[in-house]
């Protein structure tokens, strides 16, 4: 058998019938390959070239692509419906009464007994009067039970009462040097009837002295009908110096304390009378 030659192969005029079948299984190879190439670039990714010669056994790579996983679905939303937010409530505001300032509570009120000094005295110590408490009788022969008085002066007039220090501040606002003191100390003795009773007492006699030195008045408190008279007999005999300020005498006031005590009896006398 002949080969044949180009010519015959593209188609020559005049080509035999054996030229014509090598067309026919040329074009056949042909198609082949162009539907393999074709087939192939439906599987890559990019675009495979096939290179094939006729009558040359041609080789096709085919990539195949890993398959992507499926997106997971959404999950579907859930609308839940809120209750709306209450508007903020506010307290009420009750008014507050109008309260008026505390005012400090009264002093208790004690009996006081005033005494002019430049007049004579109107009683005799240890008169009983009708308003007296008349003590437990004890016979006149018995032997009266002793006692101790005490005096000593104050810095302040505040155990008069808060009110009494005021009214002494405005009448005398001048500060002072010195207050009035005592010329010689007081010797005043416990009275009778009250020593009898076995009583005791604290007594504040307020003394206003002048320049000259004399007790002009005298407020004694708690006035105690058994202890008063004893007071007040002490200061009308008393002797006193002038307060002082800017060297010269000025009048002032002075508060004197007089404090009564029963003795105790001696342990002997206690028991003595069975």
């Amino acid at each position: 058998m002949l080969t044949p030659t180009p010519a015959a192969v593209l188609g020559v005029p005049g080509a035999t019938s054996d030229q014509r079948l090598w067309m026919s299984f040329a074009a056949s190879l042909l198609a082949h390959a162009i539907a393999l190439a074709v087939f192939a670039g439906l599987l890559l990714p990019a675009p495979a070239f096939v290179s094939a010669k006729l009558g040359e056994p041609s080789a096709v790579q085919v990539v195949l692509a890993r398959p992507q996983p499926a997106e997971a679905a959404p999950e579907p939303v859930t609308t839940v419906e809120t209750a709306p937010t209450p508007a903020p409530v506010e307290p009420a505001r009750t008014p507050l009464a109008n309260t008026k300032p505390q005012e400090p509570p009264p002093e208790p009120l004690i009996s006081v007994r005033h005494i002019d000094l430049r007049a004579p005295a109107a009683h005799a110590t240890g008169t009983p009067t009708p308003a007296e408490p008349t003590p437990d009788a004890v016979g006149s022969d018995a032997p009266i039970p002793p006692g101790d008085v005490a005096v000593g002066a104050a810095e302040s007039a505040e155990a008069m009462g808060h009110a009494q220090a005021l009214r002494l501040a405005q009448r005398f606002p001048q500060s002072v040097a010195r207050r009035p003191q005592l010329r010689d100390p007081l010797v005043v003795p416990y009275p009778t009837r009250a020593a009898r009773a076995h009583r005791e007492a604290r007594i504040w006699a307020l003394i206003m002295v002048d320049a000259n030195g004399i007790a002009t008045e005298a407020t004694l408190s708690p006035d105690d009908s058994l202890f008063a008279p004893t007071v007040e007999d002490a200061l009308r005999t008393a002797k006193f110096r002038p307060a002082e300020a800017d060297s010269r005498p000025v009048a002032h006031w002075l508060l004197l304390e007089f404090v009564f005590t029963m003795r105790a009896p001696s342990p002997a006398r206690a028991a003595a009378p069975r």
